[in-house]
This record gives C-alpha cells, structure tokens and sequence, in this order.
C-alpha cells in the first residue's frame, strides 16, 4: 500500500518538474530565489493525520504537490536574465531538475516518517536454496493479502525453526509489523517481544531503525488503551531527548518518543520539547529541528512564542531558518506578528527572507500589507523587495487586478535595475494584456536603460505578446543590441511562431550581422521554407 503511495507520489512530483521545465523553457527569467523546502523532520507524529486512514491526508500531501510545483516553476526560472539562448541553460536545467526530485522524494519521506526501508511488503525472496525460501514467500503473500495472523505465524515459524536462515534477521520485524496491523493488546505485547528478541538476536539486521518507530507506534497504541507502563515508556524516552547525551543516530529512540508523546499527551510533551529546544550541542540538531515541526503543529500562542524564540537564539541556521518557516503554520494574529517583526529586524538576511516566504502563506490580512510595505520600502535590501514582490504576487493570484497595479506601482519607484527585472518578471507571469501592453511599453521605452528593455525581451513570449506585436518591435528599434535579443526572443517561440520574421531578416535586412544570427537560429527548424531560403542563397 505504502509502495504505491511513493509511486503515487512520485508521478505527482515528476508533474510539478515538467511544469517547471515547461516554464522554463518559454523564458529563463530571473526571480527571488527557490522557496524554502519544507524542513524535514526526522518523524512525523504518530497519532496525527499523517498515519491516519491510508497514512497520509490528503490535504497534505495537496500542499506538498502545490509547493512542489511552485518550487519547480520559481527554480527553473531563476535563471540569470541576461541567458537568452536555449543552449546556454539546458545544463542548468539537468542540475536543477535533478536536485528538486531528490530534495521533493526527501521531504516526503521525512514529512510522512518513511525511510527507503519503510514499505508494507517485505523484499522478494532472493536465495531460493534457503531452507526457509518457501515459508518466508508464503509469509509475504500472506501479508500483502491481508491475512496478518496467518503472516505473523509463518514469520513466526522462520525465526524458530531456522534461526540461521538469510531471511531470520528481519523476521521478527515482519512478525511484529503483522501483529501491529491486528491490534488487539495481546498482539501488541507479542509485537514488542518480537522486536525485543530481533534487536538482541540481530543488532545489525537492516530493519532494526524501522523497528524503533513500530515499537513507539505500538506503545501509543497501548497506552491510548490505558496501559500505564507503556505511556511511562514513552515519558521515559522523551526525556532523556531533554537531558545530556547525544542521539545514536537519525532514527534514536528519543526522536520516536517525543513524535508519539506530543500525540498521545500534547500538554505533557510540551514542556519537554521546550527543554529539547534549549539544548545547544551540534549532535542534537537532528533531535531540535524534530521538536520545532512539533511545536507548531499544536498551531497555539506558545507555540509561535517558542518558535520565534528559537528562530532568533538557536545556533544552528538552519533549525532557526525552519522556526521561521514552520511560524507560518501557526494561524494566530501573535505568529504573524512575529513573522512582522523579523521581516522589518535588523537581522540575517536569510531569514528575514525566510519570514518574507513563510509571510506569503499566511492568512493574516497584516501579512499582505507587511509584503507591500517591504516592497515599496527604499532602505530595504533589494533581494528582500524582491521576494517580497514574487511571493506576494503569488499569494494574491497570478491573474489578480490587484497584482498588476501593485507591480506598476512598485515599478514606477524602482530605480534598481536588478529589482525592475524582478517585478518584469512578476508582471511577465500575469500572462494578462494589461501585462503585455505595459512590457511592450518598456521595451520601446528610450528612457529605459537598454539592458532593462533587453530583460524585457525576455519576459515577452512567457507574457503572451503576440509574434506579430514582437515583429513589429523590431521594424520600430534602431538599436543592434536591441534587436539582436528580439531575434533571438523570435527563435524560442512556440510553434514557429516567429519564422516568418526571422525568414524576413535573413533576406532583407541590411545589416550582415542580424542576417547572420537570423540564418543561424533558422538552421535549427525543419520548414521547408527554411529549405527553400538556404537553397536561394546557396544559388546566388
């Protein structure tokens, strides 16, 4: 089940790449930077929605796929304005595409608490002379089939009875897994004996880090029946994530604890994370960055008060960059006060960056006017403006009446000639004829500097400026450099759109050099007008 739901998801996260590459083919624009990846941690909680029904809601994994396609768009479009040509980004599109795949299918994991290990199915059998190959292949259609005492029992049966097979290391976890899907509270105490003998018989068996979180799943489990020792358990190990001492790994105990404690008992794991916040050891970073993603989901006014606390004294960046991100999520006029603040602080760029983005996703009606503010604010950092621009542009709507006088009003200010890229670029993303008549007015605009209206030429085709409304753009300039970029704007049209022009150029115009790059980017396109221009000039 779970197999399919990474495929699922997976086909889902290949969508969101080929719309960004999609875009980014149409211009290679220059926009604020990638929006934050979704901070990681290292569980989510058990008793949450996450691992509800078929493990996952669906809304959730809805906002993942939206962020994974705004995430792909703004990333392949933040490219340098001044690479016009198709040649010159095709290698950074590769780079680009194939570290958003591992850092999406990384996210999921971690955000869903599945490892590469953690699957509903054991492996195919593999060593077919074992002499529990047929029991451990009648255990796994067993299991897959829904039969979980029947599995459990075979399972059971290898780890007896062949206790020197390949397949007896990760039986018991099997066993375990299988008793767990039963639920009943005898099952459960079974499930913990056979995790407890794999963990001692087995210490180095490759499911042992699954093992840890099934074994904090099934004390939750027991202690939402009223079993005192195993909530005690929990309390026990969430502590110790408080206390001095360095996790093993990734996948220690006290991770799995404070997850399951924070959704058994929430008032009683707060305290306790509020201690795993306060730790300043480098080797609990992993253990801090779990405790920040769990004091948000309580989406209270502590929580935003702890976050902020957090976002401005932890030493470690990035768990304070994730405070900032996950402040977002808490839907309380304090949070959004706090983003406030930190947007218009003194601090760290970074994340006065990140408060911008996180400011975005929020519903406070304070956080749109912040982001106009910023916007229009001369004294601010041009790259602040500038994510304040894209990400409240997004917020409102591409299409949004609003959004397109917002831009003009902004870039009626702008003397910046990096931030009036940006906003063109914003505008050029309206796709709206209110957007086109104001890029094509730049673009003939002799008071603009020519590297401003060259930018401009880049945004034209992704805005929907028609092939003939560039043609005539170019018939209208004067300037070499000016129309050195509309032919090259020409060749990248859809559909070949700007063929006829480029045909037009190559024949008649006067100047060898535009004649020269109009015949260069005709050479790459299979008209036979193409055909029939070169066999002209070959004749003459």
């Amino acid at each position: 089940m779970k197999t399919q739901r990474v495929r699922w998801y997976g086909a889902m996260r290949e969508s969101a790449l080929l719309v960004g590459l999609a875009w980014a083919r149409v211009a290679a624009a220059q926009v604020p930077p990638l929006p934050p990846v979704a901070p990681t941690p290292a569980r989510a909680p058990y008793g949450s929605d996450w691992t509800r029904g078929f493990g996952i809601d669906r809304q959730a994994i809805a906002d993942i796929t939206r962020d994974a396609v705004e995430r792909s768009m703004a990333g392949l479009r933040a490219l340098d304005s001044y690479k016009y040509s198709m040649q010159s980004i095709e290698p950074s599109l590769a780079r680009l595409t194939s570290l958003s795949a591992f850092d999406e299918l990384k996210a999921l994991q971690s955000l869903t608490g599945w490892t590469t290990t953690r699957v509903s199915t054991p492996p195919a059998a593999w060593d077919a002379t074992d002499p529990a190959d047929s029991l451990y292949r009648e255990a796994r259609k067993a299991l897959a089939n829904d039969a979980n005492r029947k599995a459990a029992d075979l399972f059971r049966r290898i780890r007896d009875q062949y206790p020197k097979s390949t397949y007896t290391p990760d039986a018991g976890y099997w066993e375990a897994y299988a008793l767990q899907r039963i639920g009943g509270q005898d099952d459960l105490r079974a499930a913990q004996y056979a995790l407890t003998a794999q963990l001692k018989a087995f210490p180095k068996a490759t499911t042992n880090g699954d093992a840890t979180a099934l074994n904090a799943k099934i004390d939750i489990a027991l202690a939402r029946r009223g079993d005192s020792f195993a909530a005690q358990t929990l309390y026990g190990r969430a502590v110790k994530a408080s206390n001095d001492g360095c996790p093993r790994a990734d996948d220690d105990e006290r991770v799995d604890a404070l997850n399951a404690l924070t959704a058994l008992d929430a008032d009683k794991a707060m305290p306790i994370l509020k201690k795993v916040l306060a730790r300043r050891e480098a080797c609990t970073q992993a253990m801090r960055r779990t405790a920040v993603w769990l004091v948000a989901s309580r989406k209270t006014t502590d929580a935003a008060e702890i976050l902020v606390n957090v976002a401005k004294s932890d030493p470690d960046k990035e768990v304070r960059e994730q405070a900032v991100f996950w402040l977002s999520n808490v839907p309380t006029d304090e949070a959004a006060g706090m983003l406030i603040d930190l947007v218009k602080g003194n601090g760290d760029l970074d994340l006065r960056k990140r408060a911008v983005y996180a400011l975005s996703r929020s519903k406070s009606p304070r956080a749109a006017t912040t982001l106009r503010e910023v916007a229009l604010d001369a004294n601010a950092p041009i790259e602040l403006r500038s994510d304040a621009v894209q990400w409240y542009v997004q917020s409102k709507g591409r299409q949004s009446d609003d959004a397109m006088l917002f831009l003009k009003d902004v870039y009626g200010r702008a003397d910046d000639a990096q931030f009036k890229r940006s906003i063109l670029s914003s505008i050029a993303q309206q796709r709206s004829e209110a957007a086109r008549d104001f890029l094509l007015n730049v673009a003939q605009n002799q008071k603009e500097s020519l590297e401003t209206r060259r930018s401009v030429l880049s945004y034209v085709s992704m805005a929907g400026v028609l092939p003939a409304q560039i043609a005539t753009l170019y018939d209208r300039s004067n300037e070499v450099e000016l129309k050195k970029q509309l032919l090259s704007t020409m060749s990248m049209l859809k559909e070949n759109g700007g063929i006829d022009k480029l045909l037009d150029v190559a024949r008649n115009d006067k100047n060898v050099e535009l004649k020269k790059q109009a015949l260069s980017s005709l050479s790459r396109s299979k008209d036979p007008r193409v055909l029939q221009l070169l066999q002209e000039i070959i004749d003459r």
